[in-house]
């Protein structure tokens, strides 16, 4: 009785450990890809680019939504806009975000570094950092090193059938 109290114990605790640990630390670049148990409505099927993360919180930006043009859903709280661009040196008012790809305020037009490619997203995501910890022991989320290709995937909208297998 004694031994299989010991390993039903071992099997809950181990159980716990997986749950609760994600796999790695949400830095900024840091893709967040939705999985099949989420059904937010704003973030189901979504792809999110970590900008920012602090001890107030993290904040993204979904790079799978395209409206139009060069114009993205970034998310549901709808204040600010950011533009992401691609880009082979920082401008000025840029902060590095992965390898290449800098956030600034909004498109910059009178900014000397040449910039291959902008996206502009109306809106991000935002999380407390227990929330965020929480999504992720549930499962609502995987975790992947950002890439400036995903990122400016030539086909957005297809991009999360492709991450998600």
């Amino acid at each position: 009785m004694r031994f299989a109290a010991i390993v039903i114990f071992m099997r809950v605790a181990f159980g716990q450990q997986i749950e609760v640990s994600p796999a790695k630390a949400v830095d900024v670049g840091t893709l967040l890809i939705a999985t099949r148990k989420s059904t937010d409505a704003d973030l189901k099927q979504s792809v999110v680019l970590i900008v920012h993360n602090g001890r107030e919180g993290a904040i993204g930006l979904i790079v799978n939504h395209p409206i139009s043009g060069s114009s993205y859903f970034g998310g549901p709280i709808p204040v600010g806009i950011r533009t992401l661009i691609r880009a082979g040196t920082a401008p000025e008012q840029g902060d590095p975000i992965l390898k290449g790809i800098y956030m600034v305020p909004r498109r910059l037009s009178n900014d000397t570094a040449p910039v291959d490619t902008a996206r502009v997203f109306v809106g991000y995501v935002g999380w407390s950092p227990r929330q965020l910890k929480d999504e992720i022991a549930r499962g609502l989320w995987t975790l992947r090193n950002g890439d400036a290709s995903i990122v400016f995937d030539a086909h957005p909208d297809r991009l999360w059938q492709r991450l998600a297998r």
